[in-house]
């Protein structure tokens, strides 16, 4: 067995009683029955839920019966109370608009709206809890992260929420019964909802530029997230995970090589425990030993090899859009959601992102820039040239990070396309990819890697 397999990190375990296989996140989790099961037992004969999607209506009753369930457990009387004395002892009540919290709802949040006697308002933003929340303790990991990253924020001048409170999930000091954030209110309308015009898309770029020069400013020692100390100064501490919360701490880094290497290790960690990509596990194995070598010969980096080393900066690492808010004149009012953010490479932090991003290309595998990523690298040419060249360099890290790096329930078709691009992009090739010969290539390349060939065994295939 491989050293690192023990260690694997395990969200959920099969709900078989007589299973201890871990339960695959990517296609044994069912919302119809919501139980975890391993990869072998999520098909029939021991899991007969059908496999469509629920529709619409059955969604959204069960979506509105968690949050009925999580509304419950909180103490109103104790988060208004809490609310009221970090806001000068104002009286304050729960906007009567939206009392579940629904309105600003999502992925991972629901959002309470407090409004005080002298008309400012509040949000608390609150942890949801369903059958796929993570443990309290890789819960409490996020939100103490995401507290550390608002006030580092604050004190830099980037526009986001200020944070006057927080409370950790079954935390015998939390008296309001739930993990929870009181943060500020901020104006304005996400971006991903609009459809801006290419002029609005500039002024915007413009004031997003200007948010990236200031963050440009503070860089950092160490790859990493940001964390709370018991006396509430802020250190750098491990990765608490990625975007989609498929893996667990790595970290904190000093260098961009190890960073992207044990990146890809966690990946074939999940593979080999199939937990993730299970459809396909020896294709994905494949695929990520190819990622984690790239990483070792310091090839997701296209420029000087030094930078590596640091200094490093904070990304929001879900930039696709909605974590943007904007007046009616397109004027950045704010950053939020800052979930999961993490201090990395400069040419990380300021390359291609997901904001600027057509989408449609990465899933299609079509290497080359957007049209936003020219924008935006324009509006920082009169900012910060120094940022330009990042702005402008391979956007392999984005391909990864909002592709095979999500781990979710993608086909094999998507998979390989992804892959398609990543390739394309990391060898500066335009030559067609043939999966078919490329794989037979690394199978006979790696024929010695004792967890691939665990795995061939495993899946019968040898």
């Amino acid at each position: 067995m491989h050293p690192n397999m023990s260690e694997t990190f395990r969200f959920w375990t099969c709900c078989l009683s007589e299973c201890s296989a871990a339960a695959a996140i990517d296609v044994g989790i069912c919302e119809r029955c919501r139980q975890h099961f391993c990869a072998v037992h999520a098909r029939p004969p021991t899991h007969c839920c059908k496999n469509d999607p629920l529709d619409d209506d059955a969604w959204g009753a069960a979506q509105t019966a968690e949050v009925k369930a999580l509304r419950r457990m909180i103490n109103d009387k104790n988060l208004l109370r809490r609310a009221s004395e970090r806001n000068r002892n104002l009286d304050c009540k729960l906007d009567p608009l939206d009392p579940l919290g629904e309105k600003r709802m999502g992925g991972m949040h629901i959002h309470l709206r407090i409004i005080f006697s002298d008309g400012t308002a509040w949000l608390a933003r609150i942890l949801r809890q369903n059958y796929t929340s993570f443990s309290d303790n890789f819960s409490n990991l996020c939100l103490k992260s995401e507290c550390a990253t608002l006030k580092w924020l604050k004190d830099i001048n980037v526009p986001s929420p200020k944070l006057y409170d927080f409370g950790l999930r079954n935390d015998p000091e939390n008296d309001v019964g739930v993990a929870y954030m009181l943060i500020e209110e901020l104006p304005g309308t996400p971006l991903l909802f609009l459809s801006p015009s290419e002029e609005q898309l500039r002024k915007l770029y413009n004031n997003y530029a200007d948010i990236l020069c200031t963050i440009n400013k503070y860089p950092l020692e160490q790859i990493g997230s940001l964390s709370l100390q018991p006396n509430g100064t802020i250190c750098m501490g491990p990765i608490v995970s990625d975007r989609s919360g498929t893996f667990s701490q790595m970290g904190p880094f000093r260098n961009a090589q190890e960073y992207y290497a044990t990146w890809a290790e966690r990946y074939l960690e999940l593979i080999c425990d199939r937990q993730l990509f299970t459809r396909y596990s020896i294709n994905a194995y494949l695929i990520f030993r190819y990622l984690k070598e790239l990483a070792e010969q310091g090839h997701w980096n296209a420029f000087e090899s030094s930078i590596d080393n640091g200094p490093f900066f904070l990304k929001h690492m879900d930039d696709k859009g909605d974590h943007i808010l904007v007046d009616e004149d397109f004027n950045v009012t704010g950053l939020i959601d800052w979930t999961f953010a993490r201090a990395v490479p400069i040419y990380e932090a300021f390359g291609p992102s997901l904001l600027t991003a057509e989408m449609s290309d990465i899933y299609e595998g079509k290497a080359g820039r957007s049209r936003g990523d020219t924008l935006l690298a324009e509006a920082l040419q009169t900012k910060n040239k120094h940022l330009v060249r990042f702005a402008g360099g391979p956007d392999l890290v984005r391909r990864f990070s909002f592709g095979l790096g999500m781990g979710m329930d993608m086909s094999w078709d998507e998979a390989v396309a992804l892959f398609r691009g990543i390739m394309s992009t990391a060898e500066e090739s335009r030559l067609e990819f043939d999966w078919d010969v490329w794989r037979q290539n690394r199978l006979s390349q790696w024929a010695g890697d004792v967890r691939l060939q665990e795995l061939l065994l495993k899946l019968g295939e040898i």
